[in-house]
């Protein structure tokens, strides 16, 4: 009997550890779902429908208030509720148990869809956006369009004759892998320095330069990129052996199109020998670097900083200004930016935190928007800075 029961528990271990790999995918699984839900939750839409009691023909504003606060607790409460509560023990021992129910999420924005009056009732239907915004992430990829302008090339004095050419190599380069990458749609204007002030100050219709040889401009919605890298020659070492090194400090400057304001800027530091200087000079000439080898050198973090740099840029969230055109809100910026119908778009809110807008209209370089409450004033909203999200349903 004892043998029996040891054969019993081997061949249950053995089903044990049958079943470990297969339960173990099985909670990966549910913990992948599990979190792609959670994400997917973070902003969505909820219709509530709120009743209120006409206690008098006088308070029927008063019940329509009413209605209109229950709706909108019913739709904080689509978002998940947290419930608290305790236990209390009255004087003559009875127990008595208390429970607050408040809502996990909060209201973003609503519209009133419907108000009826039912006999003695008051009915108000909303349509809401609830959860939280979803910012911090890289929800989509958005088109970037870029121009490439004249680089900057600072080369120090210390720097050694056969490696100052080398930093137009590198500017060469870091256009073309800009020009190269499948994020970006770039042009290069590298024989044009940058100069926002000028752009500011001319008029293409009346300015001589522009009308023989044309302005390179920068349209809204889109980047400028102005390369920039700076050389310096320096020794280090101690007195035993000291070498001649070369400090590469190479800069991605982005302004914003039209109006040129500073986006951002990338660095990448690199350091290279260029030569030995010890006591011994063959060991001196044998360790001289070749041309290559430090061509090579400098252009090693180009590509690194140039996806880094798209990478940014294709995650940062578009934004525009809104306007008022034939009574309806637009943007300039459209299909050309990478706008899509039904994208929803935000701006800072009055009486609720956010203003939840929906792209209903896309043009090459223009877009509408209708307010999720389409009982806003659209002049109230004329002059307001717009980000736009991902699609949601």
């Amino acid at each position: 009997m004892i043998l029996d029961l040891y054969a019993r528990l081997e061949k249950r271990n053995w089903l044990q550890l049958a079943w470990a790999p297969l339960l173990a995918v099985l909670a990966c699984i549910c913990f992948v779902l599990g979190t792609t839900a959670g994400h997917a939750a973070g902003l969505r839409f909820t219709e509530t429908t709120g009743r209120a009691v006409i206690l008098d023909s006088a308070m029927e504003q008063e019940a329509r208030m009413l209605a209109l606060e229950d709706a909108l607790y019913l739709a904080a409460l689509e978002g998940g509720a947290k419930i608290n509560g305790f236990s209390a023990v009255m004087s003559d021992t009875t127990l008595e148990d208390h429970f607050v129910v408040r809502p996990a999420s909060r209201i973003l924005d609503y519209n009133i869809t419907n108000e009826v009056i039912d006999g003695q009732h008051y009915e108000v239907s909303i349509r809401a956006a609830i959860g939280h915004l979803p910012r911090g992430n890289c929800l989509h990829r958005r088109a970037v369009n870029a121009t490439v302008f004249s680089p900057r090339v600072t080369v120090g004095k210390n720097v050694p004759a056969a490696v100052s050419p080398m930093a137009v190599d590198v500017m060469n380069n870091v256009a073309m892998t800009i020009r190269r990458h499948e994020g970006v749609n770039a042009s290069l204007a590298t024989d044009v320095a940058l100069d926002p002030s000028r752009l500011s100050r001319i008029n293409d219709n009346f300015d001589y330069a522009a009308l023989t040889k044309g302005v390179v401009r920068v349209q809204r919605g889109d980047f400028a990129i102005v390369p920039e890298i700076i050389l310096a020659g320096q020794r280090a070492g101690n007195a035993l052996g000291r070498r001649d090194e070369v400090t590469m400090h190479l800069k991605l400057h982005v302004l914003a199109g039209q109006s040129y304001a500073p986006v951002d800027r990338f660095e990448a530091t690199q350091v290279l020998t260029t030569g030995q200087r010890s006591v011994s000079r063959i060991f001196n000439v044998i360790k001289q670097p070749r041309r290559p080898a430090l061509l090579d050198a400098l252009n090693a973090p180009v590509a690194g900083l140039v996806n880094k740099m798209i990478t940014d840029l294709q995650c940062r969230p578009l934004t525009a200004t809104l306007s008022l055109t034939d009574g309806k809100l637009t943007v300039p910026v459209g299909s050309y930016h990478g706008m899509r119908q039904n994208a929803l778009a935000v701006a800072s809110g009055t009486d609720t935190p956010w203003q939840i807008m929906r792209v209903t209209g896309v043009d090459p370089m223009s877009s509408t928007l209708t307010p999720l409450n389409a009982r806003r004033d659209p002049m109230s909203l004329v002059g307001r800075t717009v980000e736009f999200m991902e699609d949601v349903e």
